[in-house]
């Protein structure tokens, strides 16, 4: 009888041993559940919002400053050739480049190139189209309805140098 006694102590205290481990480890996590995976979730949603409010600055901010730069300052090297040096012409354009590619695109990637690039083509454009229509006073009178489309071009070109990237991967 004593041995039975002995032997039953034994089989409760290993019992409540392994209980007791397994009641903790479940309560760790919970407790872990609750504490770091929610805090990871909050500060998953603020990154996120974060990175749009981020977007909208920089589009507004330095994209649109850059669009107008490059635009009009195509115009006028257009317009007025012979007041410009190579150096002036060489700022307007670097300028103009490194904010619209900062604003929308990557630095790091030399395909956004063409985001700049089709800025100019539409100012050039919207400069040879009027130039030839009515001289030099419509290019200035007229040229500023090609602004909008010099806006959207740089997205258009983006989007199509992202995606033959995209596919090629």
């Amino acid at each position: 009888m004593k041995k039975i006694k002995i032997e039953q102590r034994i089989k409760n205290a290993v019992a409540a041993f392994y209980e007791t481990e397994r009641e903790n480890v479940e309560e760790g996590l919970s407790l872990f559940d609750e504490t770091a995976l929610l805090k990871a979730g909050a500060a998953e949603k603020i990154s996120k919002k974060g990175d749009r409010l981020v977007k909208i600055l920089k589009r507004a901010f330095i994209f649109f400053p850059g669009v107008l730069y490059l635009f009009f300052g195509t115009f006028m090297i257009f317009a007025f050739d012979f007041l410009w040096s190579p150096l002036t012409i060489l700022a307007v354009f670097l300028i103009g480049s490194f904010l619209t590619i900062f604003g929308i695109g990557s630095l790091k990637k030399p395909k956004h190139l063409v985001i700049p690039l089709s800025i100019v083509a539409v100012a050039m454009t919207a400069f040879y189209t009027f130039a030839l229509l009515g001289g030099l006073k419509s290019v200035f009178e007229y040229g500023i309805y090609f602004f909008p489309l010099a806006l959207i071009a740089p997205f258009l070109a983006k989007g199509l140098v992202d995606r033959t990237e995209n596919a090629k991967s």
